[in-house]
């Protein structure tokens, strides 16, 4: 018995320390999002398994996005996967993080049949777009902030009691500002979602390739068009109200393979 524990033990040091795979950082909380290289990424995966749960991220380039979801444990196991075969594999403690409470009152508006089949069609094509794979299209070396100056009035996680009652988790980071200011791109990529939606909205969705994506809502005004190729830093919108909002503010989300990560946290990574 003991000497099949052994070898399983030396079987995965073996295969933690492969050739060519780096963990190149440690933002290992609910919603970090992280980077891996991977040098011969051909035919590659990352794969997370938390809480019986299975998350991919496919290699598209030798580095690596890969995100810790929300409702990770204590501990997850990181797999590097490649034409079947694990190549690595590491157990990840999972650093603790408090969320708070949001509790908020909006205009209660009936959901008639017609409300409910577009709340249905623009979740669908929100995934849609979010499923999008292609090449990198940023050349940025970290995020840049999508406002002037970035006031936090409900972190990403909150636990949402809307009207009294209790709602999912806040998946983005609320940020307050007056009406008007100006919202930026916070990485070079192809807007593939611009238009009013039923909660979020006047919206702006940007893929940066590799799987990244990052969503701008309640905008009172969108200067950019689906398609449109847009650089980090440059102006795509407005701080509006629209959608299900209580004030002006910028709803700003970032998404890694469909993952919601937490966007305060991604803006303090080297890219």
């Amino acid at each position: 018995m003991k000497k099949s524990v052994i070898l399983l033990l030396l079987f995965i040091w073996d295969i933690s320390f492969a050739d060519g795979v780096r963990i190149l950082t440690g933002n290992f909380y609910p919603g970090g999002l992280n980077i891996a290289e991977i040098k011969d990424y051909k035919g590659a995966y990352i794969e997370i398994i938390s809480s019986g749960k299975k998350y991919t991220f496919p290699a598209l380039s030798s580095k690596v996005f890969f995100g810790i979801p929300y409702s990770a444990g204590k501990m997850v196991e990181l797999n590097i996967i490649r034409n079947g075969k694990v190549i690595y594999r590491e157990f990840i403690r999972i650093k603790p993080r408090k969320y708070p409470v949001s509790r908020i009152t909006v205009k209660e508006r009936k959901l008639t049949r017609e409300l409910l089949e577009r709340i249905k069609k623009e979740s669908a094509l929100i995934k849609k777009v979010l499923s999008i794979k292609t090449e990198k299209l940023f050349r940025e070396e970290s995020f840049i902030p999508p406002l002037d100056r970035m006031v936090i009035s409900t972190p990403f996680g909150a636990k949402r009691i809307i009207n009294g009652k209790k709602r999912s988790i806040h998946w983005g980071a609320d940020f307050a500002a007056p009406e008007g200011t100006p919202v930026y791109a916070t990485l070079s990529g192809r807007v593939v979602l611009a238009q009013e939606l039923y909660y979020t909205g006047k919206t702006v969705i940007i893929n940066h390739g590799l799987g990244l994506f990052s969503l701008y809502a309640h905008l009172s005004r969108i200067n950019v068009r689906e398609g449109q190729q847009v650089k980090g830093g440059q102006l795509i919108g407005n701080v509006g109200s629209t959608g299900r909002s209580t004030g002006p503010h910028l709803h700003f989300g970032i998404y890694i393979n469909r993952l919601r990560v937490d966007p305060v946290l991604a803006l303090r990574l080297n890219l």
